[in-house]
């Protein structure tokens, strides 16, 4: 497969597997060796680039993707004869040892400073939780880039432009019949219509990572990365509905989900880190039915629906209905998961999204939980409650759900915090995992009454 990119500004083309990770194609490709492998998988950072403007993995971007894309790599900064002067406060404050993380660091904070031209401290630890070092410390990291802003670092931005004028890939005679890149919604249902065993490519996280750890390469591939018509948040009505293949980081961008939807935003926050969420689906993470995913908790809670579609039309269902058991999901050869529908939550109603793992970035849920409200007078009318992590699939809580619709407000805490230590049936760590589900479900309550 041929591919043009656009890389520090200069058109550049190479000859690859279209499913060769983006990173060995910088380094091995096309010589650019600034960019480091640390794990392969996307837990370390120490391969972040930017692409078309936002921080992602290179070693989970998939060749096929990067055709026609903007590339920014620790190359375009600068040169030891002309350093950027982000590269310089990390040299002047002792952020920079064994040097490995560099590079990947430094383009974490150029892509929060591009975003965020004048951040707060909690901003930057957020910005670089995907980015492990295990030299420095991570103090002297956060004073280099507060130095470089405070020296009026984001003031020298330049917009970058695109120079591809080939943005598809153009796949040689093995290749074509086997990998597809549709641009169109109806070209990719046709596409599967004609190859129902083609291996669904989304965000990416997943697929380079199994390949990397012996699990097998797909002999076809339909790459829906592409298809604008399956990114976005729309208002539709009293609906609101999600595209399939609109990332994490869309949603935590989306004014319409950060006004409606905040507990949404809360959980696609919490997944992953900005790299991650910059490429991660929320179909993805649906379509793998994970006990351990984190939005079919709260889109559980707030009553969401899919949609899925293929050649010969549309069907929607529930999402119970959706993911049937552990790693299954409900289409069927041809179709596809198109978008999620959620109603839009009533005016005045409470949600929220909790996770506790074994720390506060870049971890597994042991226990997640979300809940939806809605009180009259007083009154509990509605109640909507999922966990996950302590199932082979998130559940919702219907014996708690039960004891809590029609109570006053003002009685339910401990009567929805005891239902809840009851019904959750954790399959490791039951007393640790009852406890916690308890005090979080207690809390949400308390904090409606305070």
């Amino acid at each position: 497969m041929r591919i043009q990119m656009t890389v520090n500004g200069k058109v550049m083309e190479a000859d690859v597997h279209p499913l060769r990770p983006l990173l060995r194609v910088l380094r091995e490709d096309l010589g650019l060796t600034g960019t480091k492998e640390g794990c392969g998988e996307g837990e370390c950072g120490a391969c972040s680039i930017m692409m078309d403007g936002l921080l992602v993995n290179a070693c989970c971007v998939p060749a096929i993707q990067a055709a026609g894309s903007e590339i920014f790599t620790i190359e375009g900064l600068g040169d030891d004869a002309n350093p950027d002067q982000l590269q310089v406060s990390f040299v002047d404050e002792g952020a920079v040892h064994c040097g490995f993380c560099t590079p990947g660091m430094i383009m974490a904070s150029r892509a929060l400073l591009e975003e965020v031209p004048e951040p707060t401290l909690d901003q930057v630890r957020v910005a670089l939780s995907g980015n492990l070092c295990r030299c420095t410390g991570y103090e002297k990291i956060y004073r280099a880039v507060d130095k470089a802003v405070k020296l009026g670092y984001t003031k020298t931005f330049k917009p970058r432009t695109n120079r591809c004028d080939k943005r598809e890939p153009q796949f040689s005679k093995e290749e074509e019949g086997r990998y597809f890149s549709p641009r169109s919604l109806s070209e990719a249902l046709n596409v599967l219509a004609e190859h129902p065993d083609c291996r669904l490519l989304a965000g990416g996280t997943d697929i380079l990572p199994d390949i990397k750890n012996g699990k097998g390469e797909p002999r076809k591939v339909l790459n829906l990365f592409g298809v604008p018509e399956l990114h976005g948040v729309e208002l539709e009505g009293d609906v609101i509905r999600i595209k399939a293949c609109t990332t994490n980081g869309e949603i935590i961008r989306s004014s319409l989900c950060r006004e409606h939807l905040p507990a949404l935003v809360e959980a696609s926050a919490r997944s992953g880190a900005p790299a991650i969420q910059n490429r991660a689906t929320v179909g993805g993470n649906l379509a793998n039915a994970s006990g351990a995913a984190d939005l079919p908790v709260i889109l559980l809670a707030l009553d969401a629906r899919v949609r899925l579609a293929s050649a010969k039309g549309t069907r929607t269902m529930t999402l119970k209905e959706f993911m049937p058991s552990y790693r299954k999901n409900a289409c069927e050869a041809g179709e596809i998961l198109e978008s999620i529908e959620i109603p839009v939550p009533a005016r005045g109603s409470r949600q929220r999204y909790f996770k506790r793992g074994s720390r506060k970035a870049l971890t597994l849920s042991r226990v997640s939980l979300a809940m939806y409200l809605e009180e009259e007078d007083g009154v509990v009318k509605t109640f909507r409650m999922a966990a996950g992590s302590m199932s082979p699939l998130p559940m919702r809580l219907h014996k708690t759900e039960e004891a809590v619709i029609g109570k006053p407000l003002s009685q339910v805490v401990e009567l929805a915090s005891k239902a809840a230590y009851d019904e959750v049936n954790p399959r490791k760590s039951p007393s640790y995992r009852k406890r916690i589900t308890s005090n979080l479900v207690r809390r949400f309550f308390e904090e409606l009454q305070a």
